[in-house]
């Protein structure tokens, strides 16, 4: 839990000095200091945090993320079409839509996908039935999500993490005894 802890004040330090753009002492006393505070006092969250991604892990969100940038670069394309030429012309649309997601993260990550693409945003989520509203530019563009990759994506995501937490648990490396040796705890019945 150490390493971990040291890994993210590390994370926290260098996203301090990004988003600061300068790098003298000031800065890094006061990154070193926040980022020292802030794994201090979300350290009750470890157990919580995800555990450090697999290289199979890493080379599907990248496959996702980069699904995603090709369809931010087609949607944008289609947007300037839409206002500067008028083809389609803009009719906006409210969609009510299920995508087969069940997880919390997975419906999040949906949420962002649909925002972030120009065209749409996503209005609302029904946690319990999972049902998406989504504002559309077009017509067009709304039919299209119902048939959207990245909900393909996002559920593939789903079902891999699934098998891999059977196999943990299969192998006894999940909902028993963790590393410090103390009972874990399925936290996942606290997020709403």
């Amino acid at each position: 839990m150490r390493k971990r802890s040291l890994i993210l004040c590390a994370l926290l330090l260098a996203f301090w000095l990004a988003i600061s753009a300068e790098v003298d002492l000031d800065h890094l006393l006061v990154g070193a200091v926040l980022s020292a505070l802030t794994v201090w006092f979300w350290q009750e969250l470890g157990p919580r945090l995800p555990h450090l991604l697999s290289v199979e892990e890493l080379l599907l969100l990248g496959h996702c993320l980069l699904t995603l940038i090709r369809f931010i670069i087609q949607s944008n394309i289609a947007v300037a079409k839409t206002i500067l030429l008028s083809s389609p012309p803009v009719g906006p649309v409210f969609v009510v839509m299920r995508p087969p997601i069940e997880s919390h993260w997975g419906r999040v990550l949906l949420a962002n996908c649909i925002t972030i693409t120009p065209g749409t945003v996503s209005i609302d989520i029904d946690p319990e039935t999972g049902l998406f509203i989504v504002h559309a530019l077009t017509e067009e563009t709304a039919a299209e999500l119902f048939n959207w990759q990245i909900i393909r994506e996002i559920s593939y995501l789903e079902s891999w993490g699934e098998r891999r937490s059977e196999h943990a648990v299969a192998t006894g490396r999940s909902h028993g005894v963790d590393s410090l040796s103390t009972p874990a705890r399925d936290y996942r019945s606290d997020s709403h």
